[in-house]
């Protein structure tokens, strides 16, 4: 049986508070600080299990009572990579986001789990503004899908452009969301997944310890998001703002050398409109690093993993005219 229930949190405007949360870990701390949180952060419904294998039970014998699943990755008996590949084959719990908590950064790790099925990650000790951000866009994920499936049964398709309230609000109705290429990518069939490549653009040194505010930050994101958008991509393709900085372009049956040109396309912009940050000592131009990860087979999932690894290691070393090639042998 489950350990957790039903939870008096602070009343918040801007989040749903019927939302249910499952949480797996197995460390009653970490249980009631996850807990004491979502709590905080206006979440009421939360049902926790401290046993991946009861709460596996829970999952395979009824349908789908959750929005959101959150599963610790370091667990005994089963760890959480485990646990969410078994809930990806259970039909009615198919399509819930789980976000995984873990304290390893490790790109193995990250891509064994984006692998077996998951959404997103937080790592510990939570940062309760970022936890809040991966939830909400999960969440909205869910609507997203729910909506289409809606549409479906109604003889109508939802696209995905319409889902904008995921994005932060310096880039809302500026580019697509993550929540929305989320849902393509469910969406699409094992051959259309095969032949989708991807590009990884990040916005270079606008971390905190670079010296600058948060203010600063978003402003930076909000002027680059504002270039990009009038950046001109071929039909069906889908560009998106994915995460604080980072921002993700997919396209099916482009080649290599066809993804290193759209790449291309989005540094050059950037570069033309001459953007600057200030940090205490200086001004910089704002530029762009960009990542590719080619169709090849592989799985989304990883592939966009090997990606944003490649290009935080481009951005780190300044290397913003480099289109950093994501090869097939790189891939597990």
């Amino acid at each position: 049986m489950p350990d957790g229930g039903y939870l008096k949190g602070l009343n918040r405007e801007d989040i749903a508070m019927n939302q249910r949360i499952i949480a797996v870990d197995d460390s009653d701390i970490a249980q009631e600080f996850i807990r004491i949180n979502l709590a905080e952060l206006g979440f009421n419904d939360v049902v926790g299990f401290m046993s991946p294998r009861e709460a596996l039970s829970s999952f395979e014998k009824g349908p789908a009572s959750a929005d959101l699943i959150l599963l610790d990755i370091m667990m005994p008996e089963m760890d959480g990579i485990e646990l969410c590949a078994r809930i990806r084959v259970i039909d009615a719990w198919r399509d819930i986001p789980i976000i995984m908590l873990t304290s390893r950064m490790d790109i193995e790790s990250l891509s064994r789990a984006f692998m077996a099925g998951a959404n997103d990650y937080v790592t510990k000790p939570f940062n309760r503004i970022e936890l809040q951000a991966r939830m909400r866009s999960c969440l909205r994920l869910k609507s997203e899908m729910d909506r289409r499936r809606a549409g479906e049964r109604r003889g109508s398709r939802t696209t995905a452009s319409t889902l904008t309230a995921d994005v932060s609000p310096h880039v809302r109705d500026v580019v697509g969301t993550k929540a929305s290429l989320q849902a393509d990518f469910l969406s699409m069939n094992a051959e259309t997944r095969a032949m989708t490549g991807m590009v990884v653009l990040k916005i270079d040194d606008i971390k905190p310890e670079n010296d600058l505010q948060a203010s600063q930050a978003a402003d930076v994101i909000r002027q680059v998001s504002k270039t990009v958008a009038k950046v001109a991509i071929p039909a069906g393709d889908s560009f998106v703002h994915w995460d604080n900085d980072l921002f993700c372009l997919a396209a099916t049956g482009a080649t290599v050398g066809e993804l290193e040109s759209r790449a291309k396309v989005f540094i050059d912009a950037v570069d033309a409109a001459a953007l600057t940050l200030t940090d205490t000592w200086s001004k910089t131009q704002v530029t762009l690093s960009a990542a590719i990860a080619p169709a090849n087979g592989g799985t989304l999932a990883n592939n966009l993993a090997q990606a944003i690894q490649a290009v935080n290691a481009a951005s780190r070393d300044r290397l913003s005219s480099l289109v950093t090639v994501v090869n097939e042998q790189d891939q597990h």
